[in-house]
C-alpha cells in the first residue's frame, strides 16, 4: 500500500475519532446525563472522558498533518507528534482495559451480568470502546513515521500520573470525591498507593506493548 493511502486512511480514521467524540462530550451538556448520571461539567471528573478528550485533541493535530501531506507528499510527521499520539492513544487504551478488565467484573459480581450494557451505551460506547479501538488500529497499522524510542515511552504515563494524583488527594485526603473507580475497594486508603502503582505499570506495560507492535506493523 502506498504511503499517501496509508496517509489519507490515519486521515479517516482521526476524523471519526475527532468528531464522535466532540458529540460524546457534548452529550453531558445538551442531552445528558449519560447512562451512568454525569452530565455538564462533572463529566471531567473521569479519566474516561479526559483521555478521550486528549486523544481528540491530538487527532485534530494529526489531521492537520495528514492534510497538509497529502498536498505535499514529502511533508514529515513531527516526533513530538507521534509520542504525543502514542501518550493519547495509551490513555484511551487505559480506560479501555480499566473497563473492560475491571469496572465491568466488580459490577458484575456487586449487580450481575445485567449490568455490562451500561458500560457501553449511548455516548458512553465512543468514550469506553470505539475512540480507544479507533486509537489503536490507527496508531498500529497507519502511524509509519517516525521511531518511538524507550525514552518515549515515559511520556505515556503523564496522564495517569497526573489524574491519579489528583484523583487520590480528592478522594483520600480532601475526601470531595467518593471513589467511584473503586481503587480503595471500600475505603481502604492504605491500598490507594498500591492501585496507584499498579496504574503505572499498566500505563507503561500498555505504552510498550503498543510500541512492539506498532514496529512490528510498520517492519521498524
Amino acid at each position: 500500500m502506498k504511503t499517501q493511502t496509508y496517509r489519507l486512511i490515519d486521515l479517516v480514521f482521526n476524523l471519526v475519532i475527532l468528531v464522535s467524540t466532540a458529540w460524546a462530550v457534548g452529550y453531558y451538556f445538551f442531552s445528558g446525563p449519560d447512562v451512568l448520571g454525569s452530565t455538564g461539567t462533572t463529566c471531567f471528573r473521569y479519566f474516561t472522558t479526559d483521555s478521550n478528550v486528549l486523544m481528540a485533541a491530538v487527532s485534530a493535530v494529526v489531521c492537520v498533518i495528514r492534510v497538509l501531506q497529502l498536498k505535499d507528499s514529502g511533508r514529515k510527521m513531527p516526533l513530538w507528534v507521534t509520542i504525543l499520539r502514542l501518550t493519547g492513544t495509551v490513555a484511551v487504551a487505559v480506560t479501555l482495559l480499566t473497563v473492560v478488565f475491571f469496572l465491568v467484573p466488580v459490577s458484575c459480581m456487586s449487580s450481575g451480568i445485567g449490568s455490562v450494557p451500561f458500560y457501553f451505551a449511548d455516548n458512553i460506547f465512543v468514550l469506553h470502546l470505539s475512540t480507544p479501538v479507533l486509537a489503536i488500529v490507527s496508531l498500529l497499522f497507519f502511524d509509519r513515521e517516525g521511531t518511538i524510542t524507550r525514552r518515549g515511552l515515559l511520556w505515556a504515563l503523564l496522564p495517569t500520573v497526573v489524574y491519579s494524583v489528583v484523583y487520590a488527594v480528592l478522594v483520600v485526603f480532601v475526601k470531595v470525591w467518593y471513589d467511584w473507580y473503586g481503587f480503595t475497594f471500600g475505603g481502604k486508603y492504605y491500598l490507594a498507593p498500591v492501585s496507584m502503582i499498579a496504574m503505572y505499570a499498566l500505563t507503561y506495560g500498555i505504552a510498550a506493548v503498543l510500541r512492539k507492535c506498532r514496529r512490528t506493523a510498520t517492519h521498524e
